[in-house]
């Protein structure tokens, strides 16, 4: 497949699912909006929250507690908000109909998703407390953080598409990550230039400077993180010759 291609598929599949996408994405607005309601030490960047890790040893016991709980719920609507959406990329790219069988599974899919994104956070964070108490985190923790975001950007995707378990899932997603490498180069460039460009129109409107950060995620959410999951679907779905050609 193309980058035009690419662009072509992941834009047929996105506009003509449009609404249902829309509604698909709302969990995953509110995964990201929970933390900065309840008290979580976040901060926003290019729409994106994120976990303040030196500020964690001052949280009362309470507040850590509610931080879990806000993070439980995030991961799980994150994870609802992914296989959905992959879901509609299935059906639309597949032109097959969803089994009754798999939409009763979406929670058991959900579910596994769910400790796949969990265990990640959960490494996430020790390195990010690692790394901070040697003074690395700055060098390092981004740089494990793109390898173990890398490893698992393709399971949820294999899971929906090929309806198997997370360690089969994983063997699946590692083979066309190898095998599709520059599109998923051209994902993640993809990403990161649309994401820094609506940030840097809407700072540019002085009126609404204040609003931004929010506006961002807003954008995000809704539309950009959507955009990219049907994006990972076209990538993935491409490692099949028949339906790449007949589409």
């Amino acid at each position: 497949m193309s980058k035009d291609s690419l662009f072509s598929y992941t834009w047929k599949a996105y506009t003509s699912s449009f609404w249902l996408i829309l509604l698909m994405a709302v969990p995953g607005l509110l995964a990201l909006a929970i933390p900065m309601f309840v008290g979580t030490p976040t901060f926003l960047a290019l729409g994106a929250t994120y976990l303040r890790t030196n500020s964690i040893p001052d949280l009362s016991p309470a507040n850590a507690a509610l931080m879990v709980a806000a993070a439980l719920v995030s991961v799980f609507l994150m994870s609802f908000c992914i296989v959905s959406i992959n879901l509609v990329i299935k059906r639309e790219r597949t032109l097959t109909h969803i089994r009754e069988e798999i939409m009763q599974s979406l929670g058991t899919t959900t579910l596994s998703v769910f400790w796949i994104y969990l265990v990640t956070a959960l490494l996430l964070l020790i390195i990010q407390l690692y790394t901070f108490e040697y003074g690395v985190q700055a060098l390092l923790a981004p740089l494990f953080g793109l390898v173990i975001g890398l490893v698992i950007l393709l399971m949820p995707t294999a899971m929906v598409m090929d309806e198997v378990r997370p360690w089969r899932a994983f063997e699946r997603a590692m083979d066309t990550m190898l095998r599709k490498w520059p599109l998923i180069v051209l994902w993640l460039l993809t990403g990161l230039f649309a994401a820094s460009l609506v940030e840097l129109v809407l700072l540019a409107l002085e009126p609404i400077r204040p609003a931004v950060p929010f506006l961002v995620l807003l954008f995000n959410s809704m539309f950009l993180m959507p955009f990219l999951i049907v994006m990972l679907g076209q990538i993935y779905i491409s490692k099949y010759t028949i339906i790449a050609k007949s589409n």
